[in-house]
């Protein structure tokens, strides 16, 4: 059993990461050029065996603090057997020791494992995964306390996820809760078109996810880091924009003005002749009200196209990362004033409809706050497409050096001391 880099291997890394039950893109070999291309200090380390097979590995990446360097594996290690408490034993002996010898503090680090799962009211529909938390505490680790909220950096804490293995895309359509459905609905009313982006249109996506993170106060990307992300994952990589055209929203409109208004005039005729006139005003009654609103939904098309002063414009824009196991919803931004379209449903409907089509196992959503009160507008959002949530296992710290992490420790303390 043998400790090695990856680094130049990073061909047979992907086979394992994407033929691991558990295998995540945040440990794939994209994910690490990622890193490296966006200025990020990261190697790919593993243990093989006697007949070079790999039985754990990860990205090990490392940062700066004071009096030293925190070293880390987000979503990892990919491990082939968690039972194989030898081969995860040389494994992170291995990693200690190269933080060692490179100044390290402490090691931090988040396995992809999930906890316990939830239904939409909290209630837990699975038990707590302790063999993993052992196995960890046992090998020197010291568990973090559980985390809730969304993250706007690092790992995950909390996500919501949908079960599409097996399904056909009508069974996942058909599963969705009534309120989406509804949306859908309007969206081929409203004449929402879903494509994606080439890396030229990019800054149209950066701009709306830009947008949105400022009107809600979280963390985004750059647009560098979307081009980059765009090259190096390539087709793993979706970059999806909703876009309405005035010109169609009117013109739908206008097909069901004219005839509503040949129902209209049918039953006018109808009245005329009929005995019973009080059923057919009843008709005519909903209908002038169908007509008043079609009428009014013209009006709004072209109000909103001289308004925009363009006939076809973005409402809403998402990323996703596709790996053979997961579909991961990672950015994404609506622009409020169209709110009205819901085109972020249509969007998510696509990805699901794709996602089934290349046979992808789980469609992640990604992260939500863990709170199942109401306080939690985005999971209400996903669960409208009814999955469950997942609680990851969390993070698990070791320290490396300790005279000097405890110098580190106490140095934060003050610093907080002083804030205040």
């Amino acid at each position: 059993m043998n400790f090695i880099e990856l680094d130049s291997q990073l061909e047979r890394w992907e086979e394992f990461v994407e033929t691991n039950e558990l295998g995540h893109f945040g440990q794939s070999s994209y994910q690490f050029e990622l890193l490296l291309a966006r200025g990020h200090k990261s190697k790919v380390f593993g243990v093989v065996n006697d007949a070079d097979e790999i039985l754990v590995g990860g990205i090990l990446s490392w940062d700066p603090v004071k009096l030293g360097y925190k070293y880390y594996i987000d979503y990892g290690p990919i491990v082939k057997d968690w039972n194989d408490k030898e081969a995860l034993k040389a494994f992170f002996d291995g990693i200690v020791q190269y933080a060692k010898s490179n100044n390290g503090l402490y090691l931090s680090v988040s396995p992809n494992v999930i906890y316990q799962e939830f239904d939409n009211d909290g209630e837990p529909v699975s038990e707590p995964k302790q063999q993993i938390l052992e196995t960890m505490t046992n090998l020197g680790f010291t568990h973090e306390p559980f985390k809730y909220g969304m993250q706007d950096a690092g790992v995950t804490v909390w996500q919501y996820v949908k079960k599409i293995d097996g399904l056909t895309y009508p069974e996942i359509a058909k599963s969705y809760h009534k309120m989406a459905k509804q949306y859908l609905k309007k969206n081929k009313l409203f004449q929402v078109n879903i494509r994606e982006l080439s890396r030229e249109e990019l800054p149209m996506f950066h701009k709306i996810t830009d947008d949105t993170a400022k009107r809600r106060n979280f963390l985004s990307k750059d647009l560098a880091y979307f081009e980059t992300a765009y090259d190096i994952f390539q087709d793993k990589a979706k970059f999806l924009v909703a876009e309405v055209s005035f010109s169609k929203y009117i013109q739908v409109a206008e097909e069901k003005l004219e005839k509503t208004n040949a129902d209209i005039e049918k039953l006018q005729e109808k009245r005329e002749t009929a005995a019973n006139k009080t059923r057919i005003d009843k008709q005519l009654n909903e209908l002038l009200k169908q007509k008043e609103n079609h009428q009014q939904r013209i009006e709004h098309g072209k109000e909103m196209r001289d308004e925009a002063g363009k006939d076809v414009i973005p409402v809403a824009g998402a990323m996703f990362i596709m790996m053979p196991q997961d579909t991961y919803y990672l950015f994404s931004g609506s622009y409020e004033e169209y709110g009205e379209f819901y085109a972020p449903y249509q969007i998510q409907d696509y990805m699901l409809k794709t996602s089934q089509e290349r046979g992808v196992k789980t469609y992640n959503f990604l992260g939500i706050d863990g709170k199942f009160d109401g306080s939690d507008g985005v999971l209400t959002f996903k669960t409208q497409f009814d999955g469950v949530a997942q609680q990851l296992i969390g993070t698990f710290d070791m320290t490396i050096n300790k005279f000097k992490y405890s110098l580190y420790k106490n140095l934060k303390k003050i610093q907080k001391v002083i804030k205040k």
